[in-house]
């Protein structure tokens, strides 16, 4: 049998760690070890400081929300800069025009009916028969503005790329001709109270 060469520290020795003639001694870890552990002991402090006690997360975030309304609306403004103004007695002569009305009515239950219902009753969009408007004060030029540009911040889409300016129109006439009509369980009123 080889004799072993390795001098053993009497004092190193942990009692009860022997197996196979290998002796466990109580070495401490090596120094590159130990830094490795302090830094990362220091980046954990560092982290925890600055994702707790730092408002950098909410600046940013209330950097991105402003900067996401200033580009809405920069975007309202140039949809309404691109429509050619039309006057609103000129809109008003749309109430008067049956097949304007009808035509209103027809892309209304297709586009329209699915949020505010088919008879402008409401259901997740608000009800558009009664005298209380959240966007504007219930003018003709500008539920139309409404429908071109949408309410993004409510689930509304703008409408202004997808179907001609022409329709947005006979909607907005056919919204307009509803006011004061009574359907049954229409959603309760929302927003500010406008009479005519």
């Amino acid at each position: 049998m080889s004799e072993n060469k390795t001098p053993i520290d009497d004092d190193k020795i942990i009692e009860g760690y022997e197996y196979d003639g290998i002796t466990e001694l109580d070495n401490p870890c090596p120094k590159w070890l130990m830094y490795i552990f302090y830094f990362t002991a220091f980046l954990a402090v560092f982290f925890l400081g600055y994702h707790f006690g730092s408002n950098s997360k909410n600046k940013i975030v209330e950097s991105y929300v402003k900067k996401l309304k200033d580009a809405q609306l920069q975007q309202t403004k140039a949809v309404v800069e691109q429509v050619p103004e039309v006057s609103e007695s000129e809109l008003a002569a749309l109430l008067q025009e049956p097949a304007e009305l009808t035509s209103g009515e027809e892309i209304f239950v297709d586009k329209c009916a699915l949020c505010h219902g088919e008879f402008a009753e409401g259901l997740i969009g608000p009800n558009l028969i009664d005298n209380y408007w959240i966007h504007g004060t219930g003018k003709i030029s500008e539920i139309a503005i409404t429908i071109r540009s949408g309410i993004p911040d409510k689930g509304m889409a703008a409408w202004q790329d997808r179907i001609p300016e022409e329709n947005i129109l006979q909607i907005a006439a056919y919204i307009k001709s509803l006011k004061g009509t009574q359907v049954e369980n229409a959603k309760e009123p929302d927003g500010e109270l406008i009479e005519d």
